[in-house]
């Protein structure tokens, strides 16, 4: 269920030998970490920032969904776009590999589970936590670690932020966990807890979700942008929303399932979407995100490499994270 880090996971091209420091990439500086052994995380020393990268290698939600299954290899792809990109982050920036959870035949649930445990660990351990996927599921246990990890703070307004074009709040007659009731397991969760669920989805879209998940949505006060306002035309309003939902909260959980954005920008995705949103907006609402300083975790949710196109979805994928990090350790005031 848990696989440590790889070295084999992280190579690419050497500029050091030429530009020393200046010429570093992502490879040279992961740290790999067992997170059986969480102690060992390196410290976090005055004005450091740390980063862990954790894969969660599931489909097995995609599969209850009736989705294409394939991203159960999403994590191990990913690291390869993401171990050559150049790092521009400095020596008070700590990135660590920790490995991946994985999802043993179909037990889910444990999974799920078990990735919250690790999640809080990082969590508690000063670090942001950075999920790779995998199906979407990874969002309920991305959100078990938080959830335990707020039950540590004294204030813990929680306010999750999702690039999707699905709300993921179906409703499943198994009650089991899929690809696509995340987001309404943490609302029930929410509720038992007697906690706000506050959820805000950017780039939904009517062609993708039934009137009853719209219904859904209302019910539980959802706030969310349609997919056709997704556009820079717009952005005045978009800031405005967002601000507006950010202030309200002291922490932030951020996902991005890959298929709120256009097949040909994201062809390898478990539901193809012939109509979704450019990159280059949700670049930059990531990082007008993350520079608020409220996001403690964050995650990309399926990519599935054997229906990708020229590894499309997976440099996408890697470029996201390299945006959120940026502004992450560049952190100002908001707009």
């Amino acid at each position: 269920m848990y696989r440590k880090p790889n070295k084999k996971n992280w190579t690419g091209r050497d500029d050091m030998l030429i530009d020393g420091e200046l010429g570093a990439r992502w490879h040279q500086k992961v740290e790999r970490i067992n997170l059986e052994e969480v102690d060992k995380l390196p410290r976090l020393l005055g004005t450091s920032k740390g980063f862990t990268i954790l894969g969660f290698c599931s489909d097995e939600g995609v599969r209850r969904n009736q989705g294409r299954v394939g991203a159960v290899e999403g994590p191990v792809q990913m690291r390869v776009h993401l171990s050559n990109l150049p790092w521009h982050f400095g020596n008070n920036t700590i990135l660590v590999d920790g490995g991946d959870v994985f999802c043993l035949a179909k037990f889910l649930e444990e999974a799920q589970n078990f990735l919250g445990e690790k999640v809080f660990k990082i969590l508690y351990s000063g670090y942001k936590s950075i999920l790779i996927g995998g199906g979407h599921e990874i969002a309920w246990g991305h959100y078990l670690g938080v959830k335990k990890f707020l039950q540590t703070q004294y204030s813990r307004k929680l306010g999750i932020i999702n690039f999707d074009a699905h709300f993921d709040m179906r409703e499943n007659p198994q009650k089991q966990s899929t690809s696509g009731t995340s987001f309404l397991q943490i609302a029930q969760d929410r509720k038992a807890s007697n906690e706000e669920f506050s959820y805000f989805v950017l780039g939904v879209q009517k062609v993708s979700n039934t009137p009853k998940l719209f219904q859904t949505a209302h019910d539980w006060g959802v706030e969310y942008i349609t997919s056709e306002k997704m556009d820079f035309m717009f952005i005045q309003d978009i800031y405005k929303q967002l601000s507006a939902f950010i202030e309200k909260q002291d922490f932030l959980y951020v996902s991005v399932c890959l298929d709120v954005f256009s097949a040909s920008y994201a062809p390898g995705v478990s539901a193809l979407n012939g109509l979704g949103i450019y990159p280059t907006i949700v670049t930059d609402l990531i990082r007008f995100i993350a520079q608020t300083g409220k996001v403690l975790a964050f995650d990309i949710a399926e990519l599935s490499p054997k229906h990708d196109t020229d590894d499309r979805t997976a440099r996408l994928a890697s470029n996201l994270v390299f945006t959120y990090i940026d502004a992450c350790v560049n952190e100002t005031t908001q707009r």
